[in-house]
């Protein structure tokens, strides 16, 4: 690898994957360069021309000069460079409530507690968005932040659905208590979702993947909720609950 090729991956943030990319261009991010793989198939053909419209550079590279701009090997054959003054496009937690009651609808809101791992992120922010959620919130330190990687796992999402980056999860809490939001937290020791009125202005909090939730914000939570499971098994995923829970948080809403 040449220096340039090093100081270039230190210096800018990438999404990688054909849908996120296509979802970057749609949603107006400030993209310097697509790299495309030399033997990318007539798939990315779409791409280009959008990317063109954007009046956006694209560039043929090898699919090892990908892996490294990227940092993983499930890049689809397509990765795009962010410029230096691209950044999430984040939101508040007023703009969430705002979102939803310009849709008419009781708030469903996400909130994780320092989710470790970019890959579960990811994968909530796209349940978040196919399920009919509002919005998600994630606390601004000691968790996973909205990288390439979480981008990939979004399939698209992370440039969809509303995210609110706090200092402070229980500030962020207080603030949807006030707008009439109940908060469940996603426990071990709580009701069977089914047993939750989720028509409600709702919001779920889901904890770490080795930790869970901490006792504070369980503390400052109205419910718990547990999703009941067999065959031995005392936890899910917290991506996969994630979507269970808004799974029937939805049934329940379609269902009024």
């Amino acid at each position: 690898m040449s220096r340039g090729e090093k100081k270039r991956e230190a210096r800018n943030a990438v999404i990688f994957g054909l849908q996120p990319v296509r979802e970057a261009i749609r949603a107006g991010r400030r993209i310097s360069v697509i790299h495309l793989a030399r033997e990318s198939s007539g798939t990315t053909q779409a791409l280009k021309d959008e990317a063109s419209e954007k009046g956006i550079r694209v560039a043929l590279a090898q699919k090892s000069f990908l892996e490294r701009v990227a940092g993983a090997r499930n890049h689809q054959g397509v990765v795009a460079e962010l410029r230096m003054d691209d950044r999430p496009d984040f939101v508040d937690v007023e703009s969430i409530l705002e979102y939803a009651a310009s849709l008419g609808e009781a708030p469903l809101v996400v909130l994780l507690d320092e989710i470790q791992d970019p890959r579960n992120l990811g994968a909530i922010l796209r349940s978040a968005h196919a399920l009919g959620a509002h919005g998600v919130v994630i606390p601004k330190n000691r968790s996973a932040p909205v990288t390439g990687v979480a981008m990939k796992a979004s399939a698209g999402a992370s440039q969809l659905v509303p995210i609110a980056e706090v200092t402070n999860l229980k500030h962020a809490m207080r603030t949807l208590r006030e707008a009439g939001v109940w908060i469940a937290a996603a426990t071990m020791d709580g009701q069977a979702p089914e047993t939750l009125d989720l028509k409600m202005p709702t919001a779920f909090v889901l904890g770490s993947e080795g930790e869970g939730i901490k006792p504070t914000i369980i503390e400052q939570c109205d419910h718990k909720v547990s999703i009941p499971l067999s065959r031995g098994f005392d936890s899910l995923n917290v991506s996969v609950a994630a979507g269970v829970l808004l799974f029937e948080a939805g049934r329940q809403r379609r269902s009024s």
